[in-house]
């Protein structure tokens, strides 16, 4: 008899888990996600990044962790065009040097038995090739033409941004790590004025939007978001087991609460939790905790922001496994 989960658990990646700064996931948040999954809770990543930015920066650290075999861990990327499952990852090991890992193609028309490999989990770039067990929508795919262009233009902002060639269905431009983000956002504000002039004259572009964030500036389908994540999300779920009673979604930006926005809309009880509340809450029809909430109730601190207090949550969610009416 499959057990039914207290809560699950669809999580933002940068912020709440990795840090904006330093892109590295702190020990505690490995820690603490590791406990979760071996007490049967579903998690998701919904995140704009990369499949490959999951599996290198979250995946890896979880699995050297000991993440169980049997976690139900999801990874929903680039906003609902990538995802794939952490049960793919169980069986996978490092090739020897110059050899296919299991399950690569050469999708994008690279040769997947390239050199420069590590020992870790499998690439998933325009360069590698895309895992088998890695499922990528079509229908969002930025044209290749218009991609090409956009990386073009970025050639001309290489001081404070680069170009994510991780991505494999939309467009990232994004901060360079260790940059100041008062000049990101400066030389942001001019490329995003350029991208948008070049997405309204190209007629290709019709299906596609700008979406900017504090580290990046995207092009993405239209399509595109977190609702769309999260209702990947449900699937991914109840594919592999019981969905739970409630929901927790988590993320540091006003585009997270569509998570939240979706669950309540499907008629499932769900919390929002935002780290980074400066934008001021909004007002929604679900609950919303703050770092403030945690800290009344012993986790983190007051002024805990992105993933000292994805941290404090998650360690406050191992506190109310098997306890789903547990209060705010």
């Amino acid at each position: 008899m499959r057990t039914v989960p207290p809560f699950g658990l669809l999580l933002d990646v940068d912020g709440p888990i990795a840090s904006p700064e330093t892109r590295r996931v702190p020990d505690g948040i490995v820690t603490a996600l590791v406990s979760l999954a071996g007490r049967g809770i579903p998690v998701v990543f919904n995140t704009g990044r990369s499949a490959d930015f999951v599996l290198q920066h979250v995946a890896a650290p979880l699995l050297a962790a000991g993440l169980p075999g049997d976690a139900r861990f999801h990874a929903v990327c680039e906003k609902g065009a990538v995802h794939f499952s952490f049960a793919a990852l169980a069986d996978l090991a490092a090739p020897a040097s110059g050899s296919a890992r299991k399950g690569e193609t050469g999708e994008y028309g690279q040769d997947p038995t390239d050199t420069d490999r590590d020992a870790g989990l499998p690439r998933a770039t325009r360069g590698h090739g895309v895992p088998v067990w890695m499922e990528v929508d079509a229908g969002m795919r930025l044209p290749a033409d218009l991609e090409s262009r956009l990386v073009r233009l970025v050639g001309d902002y290489t001081d404070t941004m680069f170009y994510d060639d991780t991505k494999l269905a939309m467009f990232s431009a994004e901060m360079n790590v260790g940059e100041s983000p008062e000049r990101y956002r400066a030389g942001q504000r001019d490329f995003e004025d350029r991208v948008a002039g070049l997405l309204a004259e190209d007629r290709a572009a019709d299906a596609f939007q700008l979406d900017s964030t504090i580290i990046s500036s995207d092009v993405e389908h239209a399509s595109s978001g977190k609702d769309r994540g999260a209702e990947r999300s449900w699937a991914l779920i109840a594919a592999d087991g019981e969905l739970p009673m409630r929901w927790f979604t988590c993320g540091d930006s006003r585009t997270d609460y569509a998570m939240a926005d979706w669950l309540q809309e499907r008629g499932a009880p769900v919390v929002h939790v935002d780290v980074r509340h400066e934008d001021g809450i909004p007002e929604t029809p679900y609950p919303v905790m703050t770092s403030d909430d945690l800290a009344a109730q012993g986790f983190g601190t007051a002024e805990g922001r992105h993933e000292e207090a994805g941290q404090a949550f998650l360690e406050w969610a191992l506190k109310t496994t098997g306890a789903p009416n547990a209060t705010m």
